[in-house]
């Protein structure tokens, strides 16, 4: 059990630093922790989505601009929804900061003619720099009238 655990750890850690290594030393990294539910109901259910995040320089959120900087984008159509996150470092500090982001994407709707359809989103941040984050994907969700 150890033996597992460690070699987790390890694939975890060489994952990040990969990731670090392309994005960049300033570009924000996210993960996908939890969605819900896997089966949407038409008009009805709202897809909760939440996301660790790392952001090496804190300048991840804003609270002066209405600018975005949280995007969903829905795979079947490439419209991405868009959400504004909040200043996470005061002042403006320079410092590495870390944790969780939550959000919904209400009102889920079929785009076919059919009574159900796969649906997916990839999702992405963007600091004040402007430097993108990797893009993480839900995998696939299930609408139905």
């Amino acid at each position: 059990m150890a033996i597992k655990f460690a070699l987790t750890l390890l694939m975890v850690m060489a994952l990040s630093i990969s990731c670090r290594e392309a994005l960049g030393k300033n570009d924000p990294v996210i993960a996908l922790l939890e969605v819900g539910p896997k089966t949407i109901i038409e008009t009805k259910d709202s897809v909760y989505i939440r996301l660790s995040f790392y952001d090496a320089n804190g300048d991840l959120g804003e609270n002066f601009t209405n600018e975005d900087n949280l995007f969903a984008v829905d795979d079947r159509m490439g419209i991405a929804h868009a959400y504004r996150i909040a200043n996470l470092v005061p002042g403006g500090a320079n410092v590495a900061i870390q944790g969780e982001l939550e959000f919904l994407i209400p009102s889920v709707f079929l785009t076919g003619s059919g009574p159900t359809e796969e649906l997916s989103y990839t999702i992405y941040v963007v600091d004040r720099a402007g430097h993108h984050s990797n893009e993480v994907n839900t995998g696939v969700l299930m609408v139905v009238q």
